[in-house]
Parts: C-alpha cells; structure tokens; sequence
C-alpha cells in the first residue's frame, strides 16, 4: 500500500497546524519548504537552501551553521509531534539525519505485536524460558498407566517375584555331587514329603541353596526395572521357590514365570478369578455368562508357540499382576505388551472400560525362546 500526493499534503498540513508548531514559523515554512522540494524531485544540498530559503548572499560560508540548526530543530518539532499529538498516525514525516529530503513511511503501531519484536534480543530468554519449561515438566510425575497405578504406588510395598526352579544338592546320575532338577519336587515342602516317602536318600540329599531361572528371569527384570524407574518408583525382587504366603501378603506382588514349577501365585489366581482355574497344566474357563466354557492346554512340548495367561486381580488387601507361561516365550512377550505405553493405553481402551481386573489368555510365537509375535486370544475383565 502506498501513500497518495494528497494524504502526503494533509500530513504536512496537520504538523504545521499542531501544537507542537504553533509557535515556530521558521519550522513551518522550512517544512513547506523542504516538501516542496522532495516533491519536485529536487535534490537539496545545504548551500541551496541558504540561498533559496534563508535568503543568503554568502552561501559559500562554511562556518555558517544556519541551515544545519534550522533542519535539526524541525526534526526534534516533528519527532516531538508524534510522540505527542501523532502517536496514534499511520503514516508519518520524517527527515533522515544528513539529509534534507522529505520522505513519509508507514508506522508499526497497528502491526501484529508480534512483528514488532526484536527477535535477536528476545532469543536468549526465549531460550532460557523453554529450558525452564523443559526442567519443570521432567521433575513433574509421570502420570501413571491405570493398571499400574497399585504397583507403582510408594504408600504400598511391591514385590516382583522371578518364577525359579527348585533344585536338590546331591550325587547326581554321572554319580557325581551336583545339582538335579526334579518336575515333582517344587518346594522346601515337597523335598521332605520325598524324603518321608524315600528315605534311603536323607543321607545323601539335601535342598540345594540355589535355584534355577531361565534367561527369561533377566528379560523381565530388566523390563520391569526400565518400566518402574520411568515412573521413578523402585520395587524388591524376590525368588518364588524362596519365599512363603505370608511374605507374598505383605504387599503387591507382581509374578513372571511358569506354572509347571507349582508355584504359589497359582492358588491366589484361582481364589481370585470367579471365572478361571488353573490345575494339571490347563487353565479352564467356566461359568461366564456371555463365554462357552473352554479349556487351554498350557503343556506344550513345541518351544516355538505357547499359551501365556496374564491377570491382575485384588488378594485381599494387595493386588496381584501375574504372568504365567511353560517356556519363556510367553512371559516374556507379555511383560513387553504390558509395559509398553502404547499397548497398555490401547488393552485398557478396548477391553476394560470400567473395570480393572482381568484375565488375558495369548498366544506366543518364538524361536529359540525369544518372543517373534503376540497374539490376543481372549479377554475376560472383571
């Protein structure tokens, strides 16, 4: 947008009608003047406006300062106008410093407040701001995943317990002292019903002080760990082959391992869900209105693709997250899903609505143990 001839010469009209020039006719005329001029075309030096406006029969006089104080005063009466009586003009006067044309610019007083800025200047506390902003929001609580929210809890004590294998020190089948590993023997308790009903071996076995965990033990922990210390919350790892009922009730528990080493969980998963069992390898679903009864094979000799069953459920005062699988496919997939922001975010959208205990079954697929795909079967809240 430019400045018409016309709104030019209203500009130079308001100024030498303002307050701020009522008492200066030199000023005025100078303005007229030096407008004339500059509409003309013609390009003023200081010895033609000595000549021409002030009259002067010596304009070759260096050390006369006339015109330099004349122009000088008029760029402070015009100035001094728009902070004034101008403030509010869009268009504005104005005389450059060394120079004696006259030239009109558009002011930025109804720009965007944003365009006014100076940038460069303001970089560095903008910088200094988004750090702030950035330090605050990390120090702030992560908000927690709800199915978490129990576990992840400082008021209450959790445990998270690896699924090991108990294990009998003794002469081995080589003859020599070693460590065995019997199916049937899963506990302190079940070692010396044995021994009850054997007792030719009292003398030569005893509970070996160590247990046996697949590689899968350390994928959950690390998964577990990454996941708790995201929500810096801490919790106590526990071995299920060495622990009692009474110290799993001491808090919330949270178990990964299999079910073929007999372990406690089995038992509070079975009082804790109206609609599942799980006994001699299988876990049944009985009794749901809306669901046939169906019965899932958890014994399988194919290490490439297995059942897994995850459940949160209340025991008493605590709350349980376990996750049951043979082989380490299935645990371990599982506790991948679960601690996974955005499958979690997606399972309690889909399934849960407003509950918030379950049961899951999946199904795994693997090679050499190490989870390949994870497939939901079912899922049953309550």
């Amino acid at each position: 947008m430019k400045i018409s001839e016309s709104e030019k010469r209203e500009i130079v009209s308001k100024l030498k009608n303002s307050d701020t020039f009522k008492n200066a006719p030199t000023s005025i005329a100078l303005l007229q003047y030096l407008f004339n001029a500059s509409s003309k075309g013609i390009r003023l030096k200081e010895s033609i406006i000595d000549i021409e406006f002030f009259k002067s029969s010596n304009a070759l006089d260096k050390t006369n300062p006339r015109v330099r104080v004349n122009v000088h005063n008029l760029r402070k009466k015009i100035s001094k106008f728009y902070e004034t009586e101008g403030k509010d003009d869009l268009w504005r006067l104005r005389i450059e410093k060394g120079q004696y044309q006259v030239s009109f610019y558009k002011s930025d007083i109804n720009q965007p407040f944003l365009k006014k800025l100076n940038w460069s200047q303001l970089i560095p506390y903008i910088l200094l701001i988004v750090s702030l902003i950035s330090i605050i929001t990390l120090s702030l609580p992560k908000s927690k995943p709800g199915l978490w929210k129990p576990f992840l809890s400082k008021a209450k004590l959790t445990n998270f317990y690896i699924g090991d294998h108990f294990g009998i020190a003794g002469q081995t089948i080589t003859k020599n002292a070693g460590w065995t590993r019997d199916f049937s023997i899963n506990s302190f308790e079940d070692f010396y019903n044995f021994l009850e009903e054997n007792p030719k071996f009292k003398d030569s076995l005893k509970p070996s002080q160590y247990s046996y965990s697949t590689r899968m033990a350390a994928i959950t922990t690390q998964k577990i760990q990454s996941f708790f210390q995201h929500y810096n919350t801490s919790f106590k790892l526990r071995f299920s082959t060495q622990t009692s009922t009474s110290e799993i009730k001491e808090g919330n528990a949270i178990y990964a391992g299999p079910t073929k080493n007999n372990n406690q969980f089995l038992n509070f998963f079975n009082q804790a869900n109206p609609y599942f069992e799980i006994s001699d390898t299988q876990l049944k679903l009985l009794n749901y209105p809306s669901l046939k009864d169906r019965v899932f094979n958890l014994n399988t000799y194919d290490f490439t693709k297995e059942y897994a069953v995850v459940s949160k459920y209340k025991s008493g005062d605590t709350e349980h997250f376990v996750f049951f699988s043979q082989h380490d496919i299935g645990v371990s997939a599982t506790v991948e899903y679960f601690t996974n922001t955005d499958s979690l975010r997606s399972f309690g959208k889909t399934y849960l609505k407003n509950k918030s205990n379950f049961t899951a079954i999946f199904e795994a697929q693997g090679q050499d143990r190490t989870n390949i795909s994870l497939k939901l079967i079912q899922v049953v809240p309550f």
